[in-house]
């Protein structure tokens, strides 16, 4: 919905495959990276631009949290991106990323795929590859055991919502139908006199332990 009034003409699988494709070499999960790129997008203009920002934003985040990256942590990287690609490059200095005067004159007047190679670049220099760097460790190999055991939990998912939702469907048919009504006042016409029952048996032995 954000690319869609940000960039006009889009197409969100060409984000959802790249995020895929870094999921694949790194160990950042692709709903984790969306979360960034969503915050992102509210920066840019181009669906290109969100595209060669992903990467470098996934080695930042890796670089500043390691293995468990969350999806605040890829918000606030996004956010932080963005602004740079507004002109705010202090945000790259409070970040520890270092860069040159000139790099600083292309990233405020640049244009917009211009600036996002740049920055790419910049970031990428500063941490290196570190979400597939990170892979390779005994931490990072887990963490995308994980993301793998995560995509198939969504497969199945996917395929049974339309059976799952028809069942929902019929339980909240079934709890509100007449026959469920009727079985509940039962139920508590039934309830009241075996408490009324109950009360009269405490009465008893109250009286009792009286006399």
């Amino acid at each position: 919905t954000i690319m869609g009034q940000r960039m006009g003409t889009m197409d969100i699988s060409n984000i959802l495959d790249t995020t895929s494709i870094q999921q694949s070499i790194g160990v950042v999960g692709d709903e984790i990276q969306l979360m960034g790129a969503q915050q992102m997008a509210t920066f840019l203009n181009s669906e290109d631009s969100l595209k060669s920002l992903i990467p470098a934003m996934n080695n930042l985040a890796v670089q500043q949290h390691g293995v468990n990256v969350t999806g605040e942590n890829m918000a606030s990287i996004g956010n932080m991106v963005g602004k740079v690609m507004q002109g705010q490059t202090g945000a790259l200095t409070r970040a520890g990323i270092s860069f040159s005067e000139a790099e600083e004159r292309a990233l405020k007047y640049g244009t917009e795929a211009e600036r996002a190679a740049l920055l790419a670049q910049i970031i990428t220099n500063n941490v290196g590859n570190m979400n597939e760097a990170m892979r390779n460790t005994p931490e990072g190999k887990m963490k995308a055991i994980n993301n793998i055991l995560g995509d198939m939990r969504e497969e199945v998912g996917g395929r049974l919502v339309g059976s799952v939702m028809a069942l929902m469907d019929s339980f909240l048919n079934l709890m509100q139908s007449d026959a469920t009504r009727g079985f509940v006042d039962g139920i508590v016409g039934g309830l009241n006199l075996v408490i009324s029952a109950f009360t009269w048996v405490i009465d008893k032995v109250n009286a009792l332990g009286s006399i």
